[in-house]
């Protein structure tokens, strides 16, 4: 039962191409407390999960749930 607002989470990197993990907590951490989200879409067109690897893909999925899963539904794309 989905309600309110959902958002695809973007997923920032570092200038090494890894995943940017402390401004991806950050940004999660915004749309929940700040903007309100119900729920974030991880792994989708959006995240450019096309072009990371199985590993940063599943590494995505646990920064989501572990920053605001408590707090946000998650639906991860695989």
């Amino acid at each position: 039962h989905m309600k309110g607002i959902w958002a695809a989470a973007l997923v920032p990197f570092n200038a090494d191409l890894t995943i940017d993990e402390t401004g991806f907590r950050k940004n999660l951490r915004h749309w929940v407390d700040e903007l309100g989200i119900d729920g974030i879409f991880i792994a989708g067109k959006q995240s450019e999960f096309f072009s990371m690897s199985l590993a940063e893909r599943k590494r995505s999925m646990e920064i989501v749930v572990d920053e605001v899963g408590k707090k946000a539904g998650v639906i991860a794309s695989c």
